[in-house]
């Protein structure tokens, strides 16, 4: 099933002493981007959350909100933060010129006891329940825009393949056309029309304008592209660069085409490809 990159979960478990809240945000991207907000102070649990989610997802930006609360913890001594404040008081104290010198009172009052962090391994679970159910809500949100998304790309594909259609008819034609140019400017010139060198031109201007091979790999590539809209793996950027591709194939026709009509419909063709490279930049 095709999948979108835009999705949003939030989802809340609790736990013993611990409850946590997630919030998960997809958006599109390139590649994969992940970022973790939330657990600065709990880095193994931010770890796992994004190997999490890089195991759930291939393409798109997520961002995780993490939101955890739980029950009274001991207090902690902050050792580092209190060498740091006796530095910079003492400091003061001298630069200042002040009789008092700080004291453990003064420490206490800034805050060097701190509740201690919790255990990362008993507190894992209930992220990992809470994160669990964000990421399906993401997975669903995806699948349903992914249904749209396949809805619209089919119907470019149905377009491309009739702008493709009309220029394969259209193609045959324009040597004739190209003939009659020729001959018009000969007899406008008042020229001697010299059968030999009028079918030397045709065949240079053909050789030029030949637009056979860009057609055909056109078709090719669209058939590769039904292919991938039927598939259940998530080929966003396997689409997009196939849509590349046909872009590509699709400046080199109008760039050859030499007649109103086959021009015209190569402009069509790439009107249709760039409206798919446009939905493709959305598939995961």
């Amino acid at each position: 099933m095709l999948r979108s990159m835009t999705g949003f979960g939030r989802a809340r478990a609790t736990r013993g002493e611990y409850a946590v809240q997630v919030d998960l945000r997809s958006l599109n991207h390139r590649f994969l981007e992940v970022r973790v907000r939330g657990l600065a102070e709990l880095p193994l649990l931010a770890q796992r959350c994004e190997e999490r989610l890089r195991d759930a997802f291939v393409r798109g930006s997520l961002e995780l909100h993490v939101r955890w609360e739980s029950g009274s913890r001991p207090k902690q001594l902050g050792l580092d933060a209190a060498r740091q404040y006796l530095h910079d008081l003492s400091r003061l104290q001298q630069e200042l010129g002040l009789a008092d010198r700080p004291t453990l009172a003064h420490l206490l009052s800034l805050g060097v006891f701190a509740e201690a962090a919790p255990e990362e391994e008993e507190m894992w679970p209930v992220v990992d329940e809470a994160l669990g159910q964000a990421i399906e809500a993401v997975v669903a949100a995806r699948e349903s825009e992914g249904e749209s998304l396949r809805a619209a790309l089919a119907r470019e594909a149905e377009l491309l393949q009739a702008a493709i259609a009309d220029a394969e008819r259209l193609a045959p034609h324009a040597l004739d056309e190209a003939q009659g140019r020729i001959r018009a400017r000969i007899e406008e010139l008042g020229l001697d029309p010299d059968p030999a060198r009028i079918a030397t031109e045709l065949v240079l201007w053909a050789e030029r304008s030949d637009v056979r091979e860009e057609l055909d790999r056109l078709q090719s590539h669209l058939a590769r592209f039904a292919d991938l809209l039927d598939s259940d793996l998530p080929l966003g950027r396997e689409i997009e660069f196939l849509a590349q591709e046909m872009g590509r194939e699709a400046g080199t026709l109008s760039a050859k085409a030499r007649s109103v009509d086959l021009a015209q419909a190569a402009g069509q063709i790439r009107l249709a490809v760039e409206r798919i490279r446009e939905q493709a930049r959305n598939v995961e």
